[in-house]
């Protein structure tokens, strides 16, 4: 495509400037205009003259085209690079997306796996913790409040009856694991605080 431009530029330039014919510019006009331009009046050394300043004109003029033309060969060639750039670079963002969309995945149910486990009185069993965050502003929470977690999960808060208020923070961290009577407790390290949660999705 780029090389078709580059020659369909080239013949237009021909087109306009090559089209004299043999024996110069005063030989390729008809006779009538040849001599309503007055070129009758003239010698054939002024002729002459005439003739090769129109070939020289005619030259740089196509020299002019040439390098416009190859200018845009090079500024396409350069975009479709670019192009091809950026769609290399979105494949790449795309594919370690679902790698670390699998890996959250197999993290979940390596979790949950382990929290399954019956848990034996006096038995001290160490389980794996959810560390994230909530999305937006966390104020506290108030009867079965939902949280949004920045890892895609939901969770509740099982008992209704429970309040806590706090300062608005942004992107509250949690820590969540299974609690030693079954459930989940979800822990804000920086209040100090937990409350019982149950997962109400995991996407």
């Amino acid at each position: 495509m780029i090389r078709q431009l580059l020659v369909g530029t080239m013949l237009c330039a021909t087109a306009v400037f090559g089209g004299t014919k043999e024996g110069g510019f005063s030989g390729s006009i008809n006779p009538a205009d040849f001599q309503a331009a007055g070129l009758n009046r003239l010698t054939p050394a002024e002729r002459q003259r005439l003739d090769e300043l129109v070939a020289a004109y005619r030259n740089t003029a196509e020299e002019k085209v040439r390098r416009t033309a190859e200018a845009d060969v090079k500024a396409a060639q350069a975009e479709a690079k670019a192009a091809q750039a950026a769609t290399n670079a979105a494949k790449a963002e795309v594919q370690a997306a679902k790698a670390e969309a699998g890996e959250t995945k197999r993290e979940s149910r390596g979790f949950f796996a382990k929290a399954r486990v019956e848990v034996v009185p006096g038995t001290m069993i160490e389980y794996a913790v959810i560390k994230s965050t909530i999305l937006g502003k966390f104020e506290g929470w108030e009867g079965r409040k939902v949280f949004r977690l920045a890892n895609g999960q939901q969770w509740q808060v099982m008992n209704a009856g429970e309040s806590y208020y706090t300062r608005p923070t942004e992107n509250m961290e949690v820590e969540i694991a299974p609690a030693r009577m079954g459930g989940f407790w979800m822990n804000f390290p920086t209040l100090q605080t937990r409350v019982r949660v149950r997962l109400i999705s995991e996407k």
